[in-house]
């Protein structure tokens, strides 16, 4: 048995007991597609070796560095899927050591967040719609971008969000993931609630769509209609931010730093955010805090020093 041979048993294995621990289907496809490439890799470089060289770490991360471009935080990500798939091979000793390192991974890049300012935040929950949107999809994307600034939602939670998840009563969304169906809940404001609804009216006809049914979806040019993907749902989020406030380059995932800066400045405390993002270690948060308002923290603090003068 070659290398390849092997290793492509193990994938096989690996890509099927994550639909057995409930991993969710975004989840197996980025597995799949990262375990895939490296496959290839090991195809074309692979022999009848028992292991994989540490070696082929390194050749694969600095090709597809290269040729893609890839950011640092990219290649950190492909990595530590890698690791944690060789990870799974030991302990079911398809493999036996543990071909990444410490070392292979590059280092962390500082990241620069570009915001919306409050203006702009308030420009959008507004309600008004870019005057050159297409007015077929406009009530749509309002409300996709409307309820993922007023949410904190994930790109993948906002895309696997279901119309059961919205309760109109208590004014919150239910985020389920991970093992065992776990919950979170995250804010759901009137405004949003608005919004939405006048989505579903114009959507479905009447406020009444399927509890099971996907809350945002497109109609393809094969006619279907299609779940969003979170190359397509961002394409969306950035053209109609831009259109309404002149701000490029506003993603699906900068409505969530936007959300928990808009929250941090307005004296919601650090532990509250921390819950509704669903951060699972304090350090995250703080990381959120550290960067995304500098020029509010320091217009305080500067109000303390003043007042001390006088």
């Amino acid at each position: 048995m070659t290398l390849y041979e092997k290793y492509e048993r193990a994938r096989e294995e690996y890509l099927a007991s994550l639909k057995i621990v409930t991993k969710s289907q975004e989840t197996h496809r980025e597995y799949a597609f990262i375990l895939g490439d490296f496959g290839e890799y090991v195809k074309a470089h692979g022999g009848e070796e028992t292991e994989v060289p540490p070696l082929f770490i390194v050749g694969w991360r600095n090709a597809i560095k290269e040729e893609r471009e890839l950011a640092n935080s990219s290649v950190r990500h492909y990595l530590t899927l890698l690791h944690s798939f060789f990870k799974w091979t030991i302990e079911h000793k398809i493999f036996s050591e543990q071909p990444v390192g410490k070392g292979d991974f590059p280092k962390k890049e500082a990241v620069e967040y570009d915001l919306l300012s409050e203006q702009e935040i308030e420009k959008i929950l507004s309600g008004e719609i870019p005057p050159d949107s297409m007015s077929a999809t406009s009530v749509r994307n309002r409300a996709i971008v409307i309820l993922g600034l007023t949410s904190g939602l994930r790109v993948s939670e906002l895309i696997n969000l279901r119309v059961g998840d919205l309760d109109f009563k208590r004014h919150i969304i239910v985020v389920r993931h991970g093992k065992g169906d776990k919950k979170r809940y995250v804010t759901f404001p009137s405004l949003a609630e608005g919004f939405v609804k006048t989505y579903l009216v114009a959507h479905c006809g009447a406020n009444d769509a399927p509890k099971t049914a996907y809350l945002f979806n497109y109609v393809g040019d094969d006619g279907k209609t299609h779940k969003f993907t979170r190359q397509n749902i961002t394409r969306l989020v950035k053209s109609y931010v831009y259109r309404l406030t002149r701000h490029a380059g506003i993603g699906t995932h900068d409505l969530r730093h936007s959300y928990a800066s808009y929250m941090l400045t307005h004296g919601v405390p650090i532990q509250e955010i921390q819950a509704l993002l669903g951060h699972e270690n304090y350090s995250t948060t703080l990381i959120y805090a550290s960067h995304l308002c500098p020029e509010r923290v320091a217009i305080n603090l500067n109000s303390i020093f003043c007042g001390a003068t006088k």
